[in-house]
């Protein structure tokens, strides 16, 4: 008995000794709760469990806010099922140390060091003088922008669908919309299952306040603070403007190419089968879908490749720190950009905007970038094995896969190479690159180090390594 206590309280002392680990423990935890709840039968729409497979999958893809889905959402799940789905996503998108942090604080006034060093992590938040004011911005500002779009979602669902479903499905889409997360309930209606929002591609409401709300989650709380602080101030911090400057460069540049790429691609539900009036607007909502929100209005499998390749590179890059989006984030992407433009320049220092940035940002981006490259690049040469009779039978190709492991890995959501037809084996594959692709692969890999590092600085002389 004594050394089952000594070893759980050296257990409890290691997984309170870093934040990251905490983070990763409190996703855990609700992937478990999730998974437990799910599997229960009347969790199902015909009152038998979806199984193991299906009830793990559907947990972490709705706590990750991914979208992949093994089985349709809206055909498969009850209503509590439904409840327990957007629950898990709601959780997820603004992470359960935030929304812990933010109760304590509203029950106690007082939020201890250790519990402010949690959600200073979880939130992205600078400073801990900062840190109460932003989880009271979070809180009310996800209220505030869920209501907006349960309302304009409704004006159009409710019609369509009935009072009750229509409210139903317009608070699921609005949540999950915010959230970055890609689910649908569109899969009981006459569009059928994994149909997503193919068949609302000419309805201007529910297009642009999908679009809307994907990108107000999608540039991260901290983002929207700041502006609305500038009213006042007349000032944006340079993150702000890095994150704006550069989620406006991927919407633009995405939206153009794959309007011009996909105009005359009349393939099935591809961008030539829509009217010409449709097609710009389906080009923005796809443009900013990649960026982990994983809804769609075309047919993924049907793009040409190098729309697929530029949907990789948008889904790699995701959205704004700090939000309910994933990816390496845009932030991070802008500083290797600034960092690559600076070594071109002969500079020794990075600057952005008269800001200078520290060595030590620079290096987490490099890490943030080759940690995400390599488990992408990894999964998806893992595939090829799995997948290997799928595709000698041609049903899809690498790219598809490449493309799976991207969306998996960006918490986005859209499939080339349709998820649910994917072997066991290659779903379960998918499940943890979408866990560290939500709580990151630092944090992930951190959280997993046994050891304290040590500044080596002072003990071995410095190398010489020839670079290029």
């Amino acid at each position: 008995m004594l050394i089952r206590k000594r070893k759980t309280q050296e257990f409890t002392k290691w997984l309170l000794a870093k934040p990251a680990r905490m983070i990763m423990s409190s996703f855990l935890f609700v992937d478990i709760v999730g998974f437990i709840l799910l599997m229960l039968p009347f969790s199902s729409a015909n009152g038998k469990s979806v199984g193991v497979a299906t009830a793990i999958f559907t947990t972490v893809s709705s706590t990750c806010v991914t979208g992949l889905v093994v089985s349709d959402t809206a055909s498969t799940f009850s209503t509590f099922g439904r409840a327990v789905i957007i629950s898990l996503i709601q959780i997820g998108g603004l992470g359960l140390v935030t929304i812990t942090t933010f109760f304590i604080s509203l029950v106690r006034r007082k939020v201890g060091l250790r519990t402010r060093v949690l959600a200073q992590e979880s939130s992205g938040s600078f400073t801990f003088t900062e840190l109460p004011a932003l989880l009271r911005s979070i809180i009310l500002l996800t209220f505030l922008f869920e209501f907006f779009g349960f309302i304009m979602f409704a004006t159009q669902f409710v019609p369509l669908f009935g009072m009750r479903d229509g409210l139903a499905k317009a608070g699921f889409h609005a949540v999950s919309s915010f959230c970055n997360a890609g689910f649908d309930l569109m899969g009981d209606t006459v569009s059928g299952p994994y149909s997503s929002m193919t068949a609302f591609s000419g309805n201007i409401v529910v297009m642009f306040t999908t679009m809307f709300l994907i990108v107000s989650g999608g540039l991260g709380f901290i983002v929207w603070r700041d502006l609305f602080s500038s009213v006042k101030t007349k000032k944006i911090n340079v993150h702000s403007r890095i994150t704006l400057f550069a989620t406006a460069i991927l919407i633009i540049v995405g939206a153009l190419y794959i309007l011009v790429a996909e105009w005359r691609n009349v393939a099935d539900q591809s961008m030539g089968t829509l009217p010409e009036w449709q097609r710009p607007i389906a080009a923005v909502f796809q443009s900013i879908t990649m960026r982990t929100a994983g809804f769609n209005t075309l047919n993924m499998a049907t793009l040409l490749d190098g729309t697929k390749l530029l949907c990789v590179v948008l889904m790699f890059i995701g959205a704004g720190s700090g939000s309910t989006g994933g990816g390496i984030k845009v932030s991070t992407f802008s500083l290797l950009v600034y960092s690559v433009y600076s070594e071109i320049r002969g500079r020794t220092d990075i600057v952005i905007r008269k800001h200078q940035i520290a060595r030590v940002a620079v290096q987490r981006a490099i890490a943030i970038f080759v940690l995400g490259l390599t488990l992408i690049l990894f999964l998806s040469f893992i595939l090829t094995f799995t997948e290997a009779a799928a595709l000698a039978e041609g049903r899809f190709e690498y790219l598809d896969l490449l493309f799976e492991s991207v969306s998996a890995f960006g918490t986005v959501g859209v499939s080339s190479a349709n998820t649910s037809g994917l072997t066991t084996f290659s779903q379960m594959c998918l499940i943890p690159i979408m866990f560290i692709g939500r709580v990151g692969p630092v944090t992930f890999a951190v959280s997993l180090a046994l050891r304290e590092p040590k500044d080596y600085s002072s003990i071995f002389p410095e190398g010489k390594i020839h670079i290029g």
